[in-house]
């Protein structure tokens, strides 16, 4: 796969709608997406005598001819949030957590060099590449951010305890949610899961021996899908038809039952969750070309260490992204917003021509919110490119003083208007 590949879509519009009551949050989006198929991801296929992973990018998402992306990636739309305990998220958003060395980028570090250091490789969190991280996790000045000057542990537990970190939920179409969930994350020093266990694992396989698990034969006939038929257009119905591994659907795999020209299993079987990753529940439909997505978890949570706590009354800063056919830097991100619960936020980020970057989530009485009592925002969202933090910050910026002094935002730096981003 080339790196260098843009999405065709240059914008997309997410319309979203927020409401709240005295025990939960909820969110609902609702986005375009014309392909169907975007409840597939991170297949394993046997093609000429050996299984083969098929995660890149899916087809339909690339600018141009692109032959090469023959994968299965989910559709998914996740969001930053934040209580103002993370310095120049207010004005930035996510374009803080992305940094020179980070995975996807030109810059991308390599995976020798990840399990090198005392902090992400093999003696540490043993990584194989640098993900997103807030500046604040290294040493220096706050906006400095070189990942191998990380703090240390200790400092990093400290600044988890002070709230320092980003809160991550993401609900994703194949992954969570036939389990009826998000997932959820934290951004720190990097983009962790949160203490539990998410709602999908890891298959091991091999090109020889093939995976560890296939379908029951009684709930997927062969065992697998069959890889042709879905590229010929005969997509598995995203409600009704069965194209997730549930660790209680899977047997231990049968070379003699499922080993044939374009069978199809997953490489990620989902899985019960637990602890503070279930926080979030998650439900998605897509129908006609649309995604409508819903998400809710408890205002006050278990888990503060790994989780913004959420107070009716109080604002804060939140920047929403939604996942096309590919992961990593491949998606369209949103400008920072402020949210109220039940209060009109004051944001330096000026009125743009989409609408107001001050939103209120509407309180409603009962179990669920009634949508159609919930203003809807439009927010746009942009592919990012290869802008990142070391760039805004680079004394080759013509306004990097004031950026590291949090004194301007990423509206004011691109016309208030996040398609001029692009232009």
């Amino acid at each position: 796969m080339t790196e260098q590949w843009r999405p065709g879509e240059r914008v997309k519009e997410l319309r979203t709608e927020i409401a709240f009551n005295s025990d939960r949050i909820h969110f609902r989006f609702r986005w375009d997406q014309p392909n169907p198929g975007g409840w597939l991801h991170d297949m394993l296929v046997y093609r000429d005598g050996e299984w083969t992973q098929f995660a890149d990018p899916s087809p339909w998402v690339a600018k141009g001819e692109t032959p090469e992306h023959t994968g299965f990636y989910e559709d998914r739309v996740s969001f930053l949030l934040d209580d103002g305990s993370v310095t120049g998220f207010e004005e930035f958003g996510g374009w803080l957590t992305v940094h020179k060395g980070m995975r996807s980028l030109p810059s991308e570090v390599s995976e020798a060099d990840v399990q090198s250091h005392d902090h992400f490789g093999a003696e540490g969190l043993d990584k194989t590449d640098i993900r997103k991280f807030i500046p604040q996790a290294c040493e220096g000045e706050w906006w400095e951010n070189d990942w191998r000057t990380v703090g240390s542990e200790g400092e990093l537990e400290r600044l988890k305890r002070d709230g320092v970190f980003l809160d991550l939920p993401m609900w994703r179409a194949h992954r969570s949610n036939p389990k009826g969930y998000g997932t959820d994350h934290h951004v720190l020093d990097y983009r962790h899961s949160d203490q539990g266990r998410n709602t999908y694992t890891t298959q091991e396989w091999g090109p020889r021996d093939g995976p560890e698990y296939m379908w029951d034969p009684d709930v997927v006939e062969r065992g697998a899908l069959d890889y042709h038929e879905i590229r010929d257009g005969n997509v598995p119905h995203q409600q009704d038809d069965t194209y997730a591994l549930e660790m209680k659907d899977a047997v231990a795999f049968d070379p003699d039952v499922a080993e044939w020209e374009g069978a199809m299993i997953p490489r990620r079987p989902l899985q019960e969750p637990h602890g503070s990753a279930a926080d979030w529940r998650g439900t998605g439909v897509w129908n006609d070309g649309e995604w409508v997505v819903e998400m809710w978890r408890d205002l006050q949570t278990a888990h503060p260490v790994d989780t913004k706590q959420l107070t009716p009354g109080e604002v804060y800063t939140w920047t929403p992204a939604v996942h096309h056919g590919a992961g990593k830097r491949w998606h369209w991100v949103a400008y920072p917003y402020k949210f109220g619960l039940g209060v009109e936020p004051n944001y330096s980020g000026e009125q743009h021509a989409h609408g107001t970057t001050e939103l209120v989530a509407e309180e409603f009485t009962g179990d669920e919110p009634d949508w159609d009592d919930i203003s809807t925002y439009t927010i746009p969202l942009v592919f990012p490119g290869l802008l990142d933090w070391t760039d805004l910050t680079s004394d080759d910026h013509a306004r990097a003083t004031e950026i590291r002094n949090a004194e301007i935002t990423i509206w004011e730096l691109y016309e208030k208007d996040p398609e001029s981003f692009i232009e």
